[in-house]
């Protein structure tokens, strides 16, 4: 098994375990992090041993979010969407066990999952434009779980969030003690793992929206080419 430099891939049958694994940085998310991500979510799809995925964080935090030292050339390459899309669209089950600061890019990483189960210590929020940056990949999964309004405020105030109020607005499915996060999900990913396989996948499938429509493509689109002209002028 190929040997990942910024996750941690763990095959515990029939559960999956992905965890991003740098601790040192609150597991900000760079390019390589993302590219590692995709190439391992895409060996798990492959696996039929392997009927649930956990999404989790290595050390303090779930992640703080994108990691602002990724070189700015990355950037475009960062927000395509190829690996939210590959995360939101897969046929198997995704659980996001979520802990410490979970933040921009983080939160929307766990949104794509089917579920997100909180530890008591999590604090979510988005934070793409306190940093003059676009929360990409929530804007059509936010809405849908929370509601357009909240999810208007979330996303233009920036304000951050305990994990019960989260679990208030319909954010998360539950909140637990921080030790018992990861056998929480475990639990939840072993009693999906339980029904047949194809039962599941369709039913995913049955309930997917898209995650972007060429309205969402094309204000993004317009939206970095702004910003990375701000950000080239300073």
């Amino acid at each position: 098994m190929k040997a990942y430099r910024t996750i941690l891939y763990q095959k515990q049958a029939p559960v999956g375990i992905l965890t991003m694994n740098r601790p040192e940085k609150l597991n900000a998310m760079n390019l390589e992090m993302k590219n590692e991500l995709y190439e391992a979510l895409s060996q798990m799809e492959a696996d039929d041993e392997i009927r649930v995925v956990i999404l989790t964080g290595a050390g303090r935090a779930f992640s703080s979010g994108h990691d602002n030292d990724d070189p700015l050339e990355n950037m475009e390459e960062f927000t395509s969407l190829k690996q939210e899309e590959l995360l939101f669209t897969l046929d198997k089950p995704t659980i996001a066990a979520i802990h410490g600061y979970t933040l921009g890019d983080a939160m929307q990483q766990a949104l794509l999952c089917d579920m997100i189960i909180a530890s008591e210590n999590a604090v979510l929020g988005f934070i793409g434009p306190k940093v003059g940056a676009l929360c990409y990949g929530a804007f059509t999964v936010l809405p849908a779980i929370v509601g357009r309004h909240i999810a208007n405020e979330l996303l233009f105030t920036c304000d951050q969030i305990s994990a019960q109020e989260a679990y208030r607005i319909g954010m998360v499915n539950k909140v637990v003690p921080h030790e018992q996060l990861m056998p929480a999900a475990r639990e939840t990913a072993l009693k999906i793992a339980q029904w047949p396989a194809a039962s599941i996948k369709y039913s995913k499938r049955a309930m997917r929206i898209g995650l972007a429509n060429e309205t969402h493509r094309e204000a993004l689109k317009e939206g970095w080419a702004a910003i990375m002209a701000a950000m080239a002028a300073k």
